[in-house]
């Protein structure tokens, strides 16, 4: 639907958010002279049969007379129009400039409590309009409260119209009518008691206002607390407040509805007379009379200014500058400094990059751009290599169109792996986000590698000047610039609570993300196909103490999504959840038992909100794998079952992804794997174990040699995810909009077989008009062709791996197949270029027989 015109006034330019309800875009007004840009709500009623038509239009109407009227607030975005087009349902309201409150509420970290009373004030004055109107919000959550960007007033969004339409009820609650049995409509940890079981009113929306700020005031996460027997919750602030503020908050979360204020006013009418001290009441007073955005504003000068919608979270922290030098001199290093400047093809990228380049080379460095630095007949793959190992900087310029790059994503591997392996840390990454803002989407590995670092934003020609002269003045330092150390541990910005997003227009990226955003499940899904009944089969295995679950896939197969869902509906069920990649541990780590078994500790503690404690149970004398079996079994276990921890005696789904690097080295495997099955049988005898359930993702069959009574790959739910079959491509291209002719869908298939990875690749452009089919096709295996990047990407992975080489030139060339040696064909099957059928194999698909039958000849 992208590039389409709504009411003939309203032009879609990106998906904001999606999900079994609907889809939410960005849109343009094309009616008004500066082409303002909007929000358009397409709504999805629950049944598509004629005769359920009357009533979504009748249900459709009441909604948008309730947004109106609730729209007149200033605080609560407007509603623009609303129409019907071809029995579709459609509302356009205010685009909101902000910040989402989510970004404010860093795991860990507290606010004072001037800034509580503020937000309760605020909130409690927007909620009271609300409840006057007669209306209920019943999502009230971090996500669906925005800092507006020009006066930093809190906005409130998402007063449930798509997810009423979709379940075929429509309108807010209205206040009369709080005894009535509704559909359950909110978001756990801040959904009340009797809202879960479909019985809202008023006060329903002031508990979950008291959930923020009890997170607010205590840095935790409403899921990571305990309850008592009665209900009543477990927390206590990181720093002494008054106590009326406690109370007055404990009465907004009391499990009872009956003894919560009843209504907005009521609340806010209560904390006006909380009797604090006085010193506190001049200290908010001041505080209230300083300019909003000054009270948030990031400590760190020249810092970006981030936005968002109605439907977008940013992921990143604040940004920072450019790591700090001495004072720039005029003397440049002796030997200049090798500089990689890492980009897209994109045209803006390009103008930046060689602009950056000119100026390298006139102060005497010497700066590596492949666009422009490899010569006519030269391997580009080993050239790139080559400048990798020799750069001392690597220059990121980060679009969106670097962000879903496979090959973007394989240079910052390559460095992380080039820093970990040298102990002067080179070479350096410096990272800009080129028209890149921070809530747009960021695949997690590259958020892993890049949250530590400090980045710049260029947004406009303006900024190029500016920027290449900060450029030159790092790289002219005589001294290195300061970086953060490592401990070997990469955290993805989940690991530091900040959850990825999974919006923006859609696009697929390269990986996919360990662990299901809070709040966007329903978008993560809009394009997720499930392959029954694999997804049952686990869902009902991860429901059984001690469980184990293999996933094994080649690369871009889905198994790292098929583990978010499974981490999703364990937290469903109130279990813990800790996603670990193996691909962001530094390569030092896996050379040595003890180092891994380490950052397997202190990975777990990290995500469970522990205490390091590696020191008090690590003892030489018993050996690397008793002190790790010792350390989950008498602390990481038993603690996660205290208060203000996110476990609470529940079980722990402990999710590691990428096992396979383990592999490599066999000594060391053979050790690990031996005690996750040592593990999984313990949970057949001890109940502490049993709470411990494995899912465990790897990409080929295991080449290593293990003792069967020791592997884990023997036992448990085995799951080999298949690729996509014709029915599953059709329903992938129906969510896409699509309606491909059944001959094309055959050719695509034909081309690209059911690879998941390349099959919504093909959809998503062929969706916002893109490529042409005849211009997919006919440009397919070159290197101007959509699947570019990803070809491009698969055959950096193949120079890696120098020793499949001729082995893979074989099977290109061969139409019938051929037999292989075990360990070669099953690293070829990782890598998703080759089918395995025995020791028979055969190219992946005809894209890769066309692509590197002529690469690997030449």
């Amino acid at each position: 639907m992208i590039g389409k015109t709504l009411g003939s006034r309203y032009k879609l330019i990106r998906v904001l958010g999606a999900g079994n309800f609907g889809q939410t875009f960005l849109a343009e007004d094309t009616h008004r002279p500066v082409r303002a840009k909007c929000v358009v709500k397409y709504l999805r009623p629950a049944r598509t049969d004629p005769s359920f038509l009357p009533l979504a239009r009748s249900l459709f109407q009441r909604e948008a007379q309730t947004l109106e009227r609730l729209g007149s607030h200033d605080q609560i975005p407007r509603l623009l129009a609303y129409f019907e087009e071809d029995s579709e349902f459609y509302l356009v309201q205010d685009f909101i400039e902000g910040q989402v409150l989510r970004q404010q509420l860093v795991p860990g970290a507290t606010w004072s409590e001037a800034e509580v009373l503020y937000f309760l004030q605020d909130a409690l004055g927007i909620l009271a309009f609300v409840h006057q109107c007669g209306v209920i919000h019943r999502d009230i959550k971090p996500d669906n409260l925005i800092r507006r960007q020009s006066d930093y007033r809190l906005v409130l969004i998402d007063f449930g119209a798509v997810k009423e339409m979709g379940v075929s009820i429509g309108g807010g609650t209205l206040v009369g009518d709080a005894t009535a049995q509704t559909i359950a409509i909110g978001t756990p940890g801040y959904m009340a008691p009797e809202q879960a079981q479909g019985r809202p009113r008023p006060a329903s929306d002031l508990y979950a206002l008291g959930m923020i700020a009890v997170q607010a005031l205590t840095g935790l996460n409403p899921l990571q607390l305990t309850q008592d027997p009665y209900g009543c919750w477990h927390w206590e602030p990181v720093h002494p407040i008054n106590d009326r503020l406690v109370q007055f908050v404990n009465k907004l979360i009391h499990p009872s509805p009956y003894e919560r204020f009843a209504t907005a006013a009521e609340a806010l009418a209560s904390l006006q007379q909380v009797e604090l001290p006085k010193s506190l009441w001049q200290r908010l007073g001041s505080f209230l009379k300083t300019p909003i955005q000054d009270l948030w504003r990031s400590p760190v000068s020249n810092a970006a200014p981030s936005t968002s919608s109605t439907a977008i979270a940013s992921t990143t922290p604040p940004p920072q500058p450019l790591p700090s030098t001495p004072a720039p001199t005029a003397a440049i290093p002796p030997r200049g400094r090798h500089v990689f400047i890492s980009h897209s093809s994109d045209g803006t990228d390009l103008q930046l990059a060689t602009a950056l380049q000119e100026a390298l080379q006139n102060a005497g460095h010497h700066p590596f751009m492949a666009s422009q630095s490899i010569r006519m007949g030269e391997g580009w793959a080993e050239r790139i290599d080559h400048a990798l190992k020799q750069c001392d900087f690597f220059l990121l310029l980060l679009s969106q169109a670097a962000a879903q790059s496979e090959m973007v994503l394989e240079e910052v591997r390559s460095v992380k792996q080039l820093q970990s392996q040298r102990s002067d840390r080179r070479p350096f990454i410096l990272p800009v986000r080129v028209n890149f803002p921070l809530d747009l989407p960021l695949n997690y590995e590259l958020r892993g590698y890049l949250h530590r670092l400090q980045q710049r934003f260029w947004r406009s020609p303006a900024d190029t000047a500016s920027l290449v002269q900060e450029v030159l003045d790092l790289v002219n330092a005589t001294a290195d610039p300061v970086l953060p150390t490592s401990d070997g541990i990469h955290e993805t910005a989940v690991e530091q609570g900040q959850t990825g997003t999974l919006v923006g227009d859609g696009a697929p990226v390269p990986v996919a993300e360990p662990e299901l955003p809070e709040g966007q499940v329903e978008v993560a899904s809009a394009f997720y196909i499930e392959r029954p009944p694999i997804e049952q089969r686990c869902r009902e295995t991860l429901l059984q103490p001690g469980s184990l679950i293999r996933i094994k896939a080649p690369r871009q197969m889905g198994k790292t999504s098929l583990m978010a869902r499974l981490m999703y509906r364990a937290t469903q069920e109130g279990y813990g959840t800790v996603p670990l990649s193996f691909q962001l541990a530094d390569a030092h780590v896996f050379s040595d038992l003890d180092k891994l078994l380490r950052w397997l500790c202190a990975g777990v503690g990290r995500r469970l909100g522990l205490e390091n404690r590696l020191k008090d149970y690590w003892d030489d004398i018993f050996g690397s794998k008793y002190n790790c079996t010792a350390y989950f079994e008498e602390y990481l276990l038993p603690n996660c079952q205290k208060p203000g921890t996110q476990m609470a005696g529940r079980p722990l789904v402990l999710g590691l992804d990428e096992v396979d690097r383990v592999f490599e080295y066999p000594d060391v495997a053979s050790d690990f794997f031996g005690l996750l099955r040592a593990w999984h049988e313990e949970g057949k005898n001890r109940d502490i174990w049993r709470n411990l359930r494995l899912i465990v993702v790897h990409g080929t069959e295991v080449y290593i040699p293990l003792d069967i009574n020791q592997s884990p790959f023997n036992v448990g739910l085995a799951i080999d995810l298949p690729e996509f079959n014709h029915d599953q491509i059709c329903e992938l291209s129906r969510l896409h909009g699509l309606n491909l002719d059944p001959d094309h869908l055959k050719e695509l298939q034909q081309l690209v077989g059911g690879h998941p990875y390349l099959i919504r690749l093909t959809l998503y452009h062929l969706a916002r008009n893109d490529v042409t089919w005849p211009e997919l096709m006919a440009n397919a295996a070159s290197e101007t062709g959509l699947y570019r990047d990803h070809l491009r990407g698969q055959w950096w992975h193949l120079h890696q791996r120098q020793e499949l080489v001729p082995a893979f030139a074989d099977i290109v060339s061969s139409e019938s197949g051929v037999t292989v040696e075990a360990t070669t064909g099953f690293k070829l099957h990782s890598l998703g270029l080759i089918s395995l059928n025995g020791s028979l194999a055969k190219v992946r698909c005809e894209l890769y027989r066309r692509y590197f039958g002529d690469r690997l000849r030449a």
